[in-house]
């Protein structure tokens, strides 16, 4: 292993085109270089000190000379000349401005130097310092003549830094991946072969250019601060190549590693473990003059402790401070901004590289560059209108999304199935195929030759949701909305409300949503619904967002992997105000904002919240009067619903529709319904039966499944006692049944008969 120094050094300018630098340490005293420049002066020291670790390390000790400070003295001196041993005093005295650098030693005692004059002095009470100093240093001076004394003159700028120096064990070689433990378990060397096929840096040269001059500055960390997926890893892997070829030939340094705060402390399970292993990496970072890259900002503050004061940026800071440490770090803008509020004393450490959003112009031609990459090395044709089609659509479902990240990734795996079903040519149908699979859209929407036919949208919703046709109606003109291209792309594809009485087809009507929106999705995953009434109370938004510097909660994480989603807010009156101020912005800007800066885009979501407010409030809740007539029974009151919200609230919600009252025809729709989808069950339709169900069979479910309070919801139940059920028993006593099962409803008994 390396035993560090940290090692105070004084530098000031010595000479027309020479600075002096000198460590400040009686224990390194003869330890003072005169060079052109200060950076080539410490080079040489620490070569020099590197030279007596491996030769005679009985030379080296360790520092003691603690917290340094630098202070300024003022005085005169009369010159005087000597000649045969008598002394000739000029007649004016020469006015001096000396550096003194003032600290501690190890067992707190006070110290100081003269840098200039090489001298190391004690002394006991800070008001005596500035006497004896001056005292020392014209003592030292005296005798001397004008040009004697132009040597100590007021020098110019004068430094005090810090050198660190990391003295390793002899007969170690660090370039040997085996000796490189346990750096080599948590990070990767940038030049290894895994990282050769990176994604290439097209239209950012001038990112790759002034990332290299940074990393070639030494001892200097950088921030890359650009929108998640804009190539921040690509240019860093770039410049780290570029860097390295310019080593000196042979040298078996690796000096770019890369990782994630998750890796650096994977399996550390117990107090202080974590901080042990990455002193190590730390230490073996500074023998090859290596540079940790890190792919996330919010990581290294949100892990390793319960507080950003606990974390693993925290523990970074010191070291990169003293310089003991360099970093290449990644963040998106609002990463860094919640980052500089919770630790400002790191991100203080860093140098920033911005990298600005792609225009569509440069968008175009990288993807243009993309598709004769693949057709030059991957054995397909990747056109120019198959590449302008995956922009187009990206442009048009995904604007939020980062160029070039996902897009590259979403091409590259078009080019691999392409490459699976031995297709030579991409063409713009296969795209529109890919990304209908990616997004879970319909080809409707993403398919340039299928009509979008509202006729079918009508029939599809009107037979699953019955008889709410004004509700239906709005739905659908929200849809068209979107597939006409005319909803606004920076906010949500539509954010609606659903009032009315429990049981009228709420939920249902979301559910159909997800189905029509997303036909390429499993269904457990086209809806996203969260019970508000989960999130009242003090800590409802920690659970909606997740805690602070914990993982994000399960809407985040479920959104951010499916961002084309119908997010389903079931009973938001019952949230708390904290949670309905959060949603503010994302029905405004479909964006969500964590503490820790982590944005969440739902600019592809379909915000659908469900309400019971005025429900009821006349009479029966669920169901109007008798069958035919026109009633105001159990309607919902508008004037509930627009009281209840804030006005900077319900302004942002798109549309506001209200669910009728069922009556007692819509029950046996809804009964039919029901029973059609149990003939599609596999214990029907796998074995070769149908079901055939009497009208007065249906008669009967609907009048047990009636209730005023609960609308609907009874009749599932009602399908269940009076023919699942029934039917269930009725075939494991003839399991070898086929063809048409008929059930009736027998009066006398009371009780569902099954004929064949």
């Amino acid at each position: 292993m390396a035993t560090i120094f940290r090692l105070p050094i004084c530098s000031w300018k010595s000479g027309k085109d020479t600075v002096t630098v000198r460590v400040i340490d009686d224990g390194y005293d003869e330890v003072i270089v005169t060079s052109r420049t200060v950076k080539d002066a410490v080079s040489q020291i620490k070569e020099h000190l590197a030279y007596l670790s491996k030769t005679d390390s009985w030379q080296l000790f360790e520092p003691d000379f603690f917290e340094p400070e630098l202070r300024i003295l003022k005085f005169s001196v009369l010159p005087e000349y000597n000649h045969n041993g008598r002394r000739f005093p000029c007649r004016d005295a020469m006015a001096f401005r000396m550096p003194c650098i003032i600290g501690k030693r190890e067992d707190g005692s006070p110290v100081g130097c003269l840098p200039s004059l090489g001298v190391y002095f004690d002394y006991h009470r800070e008001d005596s310092f500035e006497k004896l100093a001056i005292h020392i240093a014209q003592r030292l001076l005296s005798g001397k003549n004008p040009r004697e004394l132009s040597r100590y003159l007021n020098p110019g700028p004068v430094d005090l830094e810090q050198l660190t120096v990391a003295v390793k064990e002899p007969n170690i070689r660090y370039g040997s991946q085996r000796n490189l433990q346990p750096l080599s378990d948590v990070a990767d060397y940038i030049g290894s072969e895994s990282f050769r096929k990176s994604s290439n840096t097209w239209e950012r040269e001038d990112e790759v250019f002034q990332l290299t001059n940074l990393l070639e500055e030494e001892n200097s960390s950088i921030c890359l601060i650009g929108p998640s997926g804009c190539g921040k890893t690509s240019i860093l892997i770039e410049a780290a190549r570029k860097v390295e070829r310019r080593q000196e030939a042979g040298s078996e340094r690796r000096r770019f590693w890369i990782t994630s705060g998750a890796r650096l402390i994977a399996g550390m399970r117990w107090l202080g473990q974590w901080e042990e292993r990455l002193e190590e990496v730390i230490q073996q970072l500074a023998q090859i003059e290596g540079v940790l890259c890190i792919e996330n900002l919010s990581e290294l503050t949100r892990l390793g402790g319960s507080e950003a004061e606990t974390s693993i940026a925290a523990f970074f800071a010191p070291y990169l401070e003293h310089r003991e440490l360099r970093i290449v770090v990644e963040a998106t803008p609002e990463e860094f901004d919640a980052c500089e509020r919770v630790l400002p004393g790191l991100t203080d450490r860093l140098q920033i590289l911005k990298l600005n959003a792609f225009d569509s112009t440069q968008s175009k031609r990288i993807l243009s560059l993309a598709a004769e990459n693949h057709s030059r090395n991957d054995n397909v044709i990747f056109g120019p209108v198959a590449s302008s089609r995956v922009f187009g659509l990206f442009q048009r479902f995904q604007p939020y999304v980062a160029f070039p990240g996902k897009v590259i990734q979403f091409t590259a795996g078009v080019v691999d199935r392409a490459n699976e079903d031995r297709v030579e040519e991409i063409t713009s149908q296969r795209v529109e195929d890919a990304f209908s699979k990616y997004s879970g859209l319909p080809e409707f929407l993403t398919h340039t030759d299928t009509p979008f036919e509202p006729e079918s949208m009508l029939s599809f919703f009107s037979s699953r949701v019955i008889d709410q046709p004004a509700a239906v109606d709005a739905t659908i003109r929200t849809v068209a909305k979107f597939a006409t291209g005319l909803n606004d792309p920076n906010r949500p594809i539509g954010v609606l409300l659903f009032c009315g009485p429990t049981g009228v087809g709420k939920t249902q009507m979301v559910r159909s949503l997800g189905d029509y929106l997303f036909p390429n999705r499993p269904a457990n995953e086209r809806i996203i619904r969260l019970d508000m009434s989960e999130y009242a109370g003090w800590n409802a938004p920690e659970r909606l967002l997740g805690k602070r510097f914990g993982q994000p909660s399960d809407l985040i994480r479920r959104v951010r992997a499916n961002p084309f989603c119908i997010l389903l807010l079931d009973e938001i009156e019952k949230a708390s105000d904290e949670v309905f101020d959060i949603f503010l912005s994302v029905f405004e800007e479909g964006r969500l904002t964590d503490p820790l800066g982590r944005v969440t885009s739902f600019q592809s979501s379909l915000i659908v919240m469900t309400s019971n407010l005025g429900a009821g409030a006349s009479g029966n809740i669920g169901f109007a009067g008798e069958a035919g007539k026109e009633t105001s029974i159990g309607k919902v009151d508008p004037s509930a619903v627009t009281n209840f919200f804030r006005p900077e609230f319900f302004n942002r919600i798109d549309q506001t529709i209200f669910f009728d009252p069922l009556e007692r025809k819509s029950i046996e729709a809804i009964a039919r319904k029901e029973i059609k989808e149990l003939s599609q069950r596999e214990g029907l339709a796998d074995a070769g039966r149908s079901l055939i169900v009497e009208p007065e069979l249906i008669e009967q479910i609907a009048r047990s499944g009636f209730d005023p309070v609960y609308g609907a919801r009874p009749l599932q139940r009602a399908v269940e006692d009076f023919l699942t059920t029934p039917l269930a028993k009725w075939l494991i006593a003839n399991p070898e049944t086929k063809g048409e099962i008929t059930a009736r409803w027998d009066r006398k008994t009371s009780e569902t008969i099954f004929d064949t």
